[in-house]
């Protein structure tokens, strides 16, 4: 048959779109737009075929093209959207999702593909709306019914969420991405067994599904899982947003035959801190000479606690052969079981012990028999609010006699703190001339003239812990606990000064910090 005539063609091309060879649709829509540059329909299919050989930037401009031959044009601002998406240009997309919406108000896809958007926004309570239209239009779309489980899961709304992704993976049971969806319920729901199985699955399905292996490796560590645990925990590079890079090797002193290694910095502070809990095993490798990268407001801290490492600000350029690795990955050679973590000493930095001193003697300068408490509440972190405390939820707290509460917390307003405690009948101790974010060798001292410090799971936590000094942890129950907050311990493994109180439901502080007034009330009485 002659396949000459232009309708021939693109019949042809669609023919080959259909069966997934997008090559040969490619070539011959390439050709049909070449001979016919003004025909909308022609952009729209090469458009489309772009997208689905993941061409997203051609696809983009392809279907621009189409819409702006003909700005009516049913589908192409849906592809354009869904172009858009993948490249996470989220509020270009979202603008041509409702492009479609208008243009076709009966199409569920576009409704969807909004709502996808809006999620990745942080704009729930509209992805749901969305998702919603989507179910009213056709109510066995299982994207749809992700998309509005994936919304309820970030409004605490669990349950609900938890329904909605059944839904959707009865009626596609292979898709790794609803699986994974579900896993990540059912584990903040506390049921980390099943959100085990349902990862594991989608993963059997996805082998490279980076953000399933990596929240797998998180609840394995959280379990005291190290072995597998450590195994996945290298997915973190490869899951969507991250900023770390990975290193040239895998951290394995056998392989550093130069003598030297350098150790890249890697996440936050708090976790710098952490791993800086094994550099005595690293000051102990006595054949090598180590270089680790850190942020440069814990190089004076490190450089003082371990006098025979050298500390480096990140980027730093070695002249000489070394093994280059990641820091966070020495715990997969010196941490295998919990045992591993037994018998560590209370504290592994040091403060600067003048200015410590010259601290607490101002805060106690017309109350020497009192107790100096640190408090930390809020943390600004993505996962901050799921971790997070209101200030008056200490209330009770505060007002335990014969203690001088001090603020450690950063990123707040003093004068919020001020008119809290004017409010209240309390007193929270400030200091003005300490920048809590950026003068950590400060809030190092300040932490250390603390008697103790109450504090969620944030920088505090871990500048307490390695100083060896008691700390009472506020934990959540599940969503924002970090895996270093072991799954069913009251005792950090990393910090053996610190006690745990968590959560016994999601967003409920009530009875950790009830316990915690307890136990200092219980304390002080002994004392």
């Amino acid at each position: 048959m002659s396949i000459g005539t232009k309708k021939e063609k693109i019949a042809l091309a669609k023919d080959y779109f259909l069966s997934n060879n997008f090559s040969d649709a490619l070539e011959l829509l390439k050709q049909l737009d070449s001979a016919h540059p003004e025909n909308p329909e022609i952009k729209l299919l090469l458009g489309v075929t772009l997208l689905r050989s993941e061409k997203h930037q051609e696809a983009i401009s392809v279907l621009n093209q189409a819409i702006k031959i003909q700005p009516d044009i049913h589908l192409a601002n849906y592809a354009l959207g869904s172009a858009l998406f993948v490249i996470q240009d989220y509020q270009a997309a979202l603008s041509a999702f409702n492009r479609e919406i208008e243009l076709n108000p009966e199409y569920p896809d576009a409704y969807c593909g909004a709502g996808c958007v809006l999620n990745e926004l942080g704009n729930y309570h509209e992805a749901f709306k969305a998702g919603s239209l989507a179910i009213r239009l056709d109510q066995d779309y299982a994207d749809a019914l992700n998309c509005i489980s994936v919304a309820l899961n970030h409004m605490y709304e669990l349950q609900q969420a938890r329904n909605f992704s059944i839904k959707a993976i009865n009626l596609d049971s292979s898709n790794a991405n609803y699986l994974h969806n579900l896993a990540s319920i059912e584990k903040d729901l506390g049921r980390t067994e099943d959100a085990i199985q349902l990862y594991q699955k989608s993963i059997s399905l996805k082998p490279n599904y980076s953000d399933a292996l990596f929240n797998l490796s998180l609840i394995y560590l959280s379990k005291q899982n190290f072995l597998q645990g450590w195994a996945l925990y290298e997915s973190r590079f490869d899951i969507e947003g991250s900023k770390d890079k990975r290193a040239m090797h895998q951290f394995n002193l056998e392989l550093a035959e130069s003598g030297n290694i350098l150790l890249r910095a890697e996440q936050g502070i708090g976790d710098q801190i952490l791993f800086g809990s094994l550099f005595n095993k690293l000051q102990d490798l006595k054949e090598f000479r180590i270089y680790i990268e850190l942020d440069a407001r814990l190089l004076k801290i490190f450089r003082r606690s371990y006098p025979d490492l050298n500390f480096v600000e990140p980027h730093f350029l070695l002249h000489e052969d070394f093994l280059e690795c990641n820091l966070g990955s020495i715990g997969s050679v010196f941490i295998n079981k919990s045992e591993s973590l037994n018998k560590r000493s209370e504290s592994f930095l040091s403060a600067e012990k003048v200015k410590a001193q010259h601290i607490k003697k101002k805060i106690l300068k017309t109350r020497r028999d009192y107790k100096i408490c640190g408090i930390s509440w809020h943390s600004n972190a993505k996962i901050g609010k799921n971790k997070s405390v209101e200030l008056d939820s200490f209330i009770d707290i505060l007002r335990i006699p014969n203690i001088i509460f001090i603020n450690l917390q950063y990123g707040i307003d003093i004068k919020d703190i001020y008119r809290f405690s004017n409010l209240n009948g309390v007193e929270i101790f400030s200091f003005d001339d300490i920048d809590l974010f950026n003068d950590i060798e400060s809030l190092f001292a300040l932490v250390e003239a603390c008697d103790f410090i109450i504090t969620i799971s944030n920088i505090n936590a871990h500048i307490a812990g390695a100083l060896g000094k008691k700390t009472f942890l506020l934990a959540p129950f599940s969503r924002g606990r970090h895996w270093y907050w072991h799954e069913g311990l009251n005792k950090s493994l990393w910090y053996p000064s610190i006690q745990i109180f968590s959560q016994n439901a999601v967003g409920d502080w009530s009875v950790p910090i009830n316990e915690i007034k307890e136990k200092i009330i219980e304390e002080i009485s002994h004392v």
